[in-house]
């Protein structure tokens, strides 16, 4: 019994030790988002909004809530396809203020900024948020992937881009909400979520193991981080069908 509960502080630890200083998170933002952010000491000016760069003094489960600009950055994002620690979810804790502020705050604001989008591998035309080059930068994605018709076949069946929405069982906006997240039916029992598979919260919850050997996903994760989107089937609390436009994670600059 000792040893799970040092196991498991220990692996709660692990999760946040990538330490980020202000002024390294300053400069990784405004990097990843040239055209909306402009750093200065101590905050962010987010199309003329100014944001605090600070952390929330609270656990995992309260940064998915009340996450900062700090905690958005605390979980490196891996290139590779680890077996993901407990409570190792980089992208998932997003500051609400920072994407209203870039792609609207409103519905109405959002939505005033989609754009149509042509999904090359279906052929089917997509709402998405043009604010940071996202609309522009799925449209590459998609044209890339059509090069390869084994690749192209997994994405022919997506299921959402924008969707003013909260995330299931929570009041937090989804990426969705903001147009920046797209899902997909993946082939071969490769679509999977963690909620579906029966896992709770502050629960341990075994990987789908079989995500990360797919040499097919893989290699089209791949192509999706190449222009600044992160995969939800690299979290713990995994999301196989869904990307999301997240260049902050990604950036060179943001990752030294």
């Amino acid at each position: 019994m000792k040893k799970l509960f040092f196991t498991s502080i220990l692996t709660c630890i692990i999760s946040f030790v990538h330490a980020v200083t202000p002024e390294q998170a300053g400069l990784c933002y405004q990097s990843a988002y040239p055209n909306s952010v402009q750093y200065q000491t101590g905050e962010l000016i987010v199309n003329r909004q100014k944001l605090p760069l600070k952390a929330f003094d609270g656990d995992f489960n309260a940064k998915l809530t009340h996450g900062e600009l700090l905690d958005q950055l605390s979980q490196p994002y891996p290139l590779d396809f680890p077996i993901p620690e407990q409570n190792a979810d980089p992208g998932r804790i997003r500051n609400d203020a920072f994407f209203a502020a870039m792609y609207g705050e409103t519905e109405t604001d959002v939505r005033q900024h989609l754009v149509s989008v042509r999904w090359a591998p279906s052929g089917e035309n997509l709402q998405f948020n043009q604010v940071n080059g996202a609309a522009q930068a799925l449209q590459t994605v998609g044209e890339e992937i059509m090069q390869h018709p084994s690749l192209a076949a997994y994405l022919t069946k997506p299921v959402g881009t924008f969707n003013y929405r909260v995330i299931s069982g929570t009041k937090r906006r989804s990426a969705h909400a903001f147009g920046i997240a797209i899902d997909f039916t993946l082939p071969n029992g490769l679509g999977t979520y963690w909620q579906w598979s029966g896992c709770k919260a502050n629960a341990p919850c075994a990987y789908p193991q079989k995500l990360i050997q797919d040499p097919k996903l893989k290699q089209i994760v791949g192509i999706f981080e190449k222009h600044g989107f992160i995969w939800g089937g690299k979290w713990y609390h995994y999301d196989s069908v869904h990307f999301e436009y997240r260049p902050e994670l990604l950036h060179p600059h943001c990752r030294k």
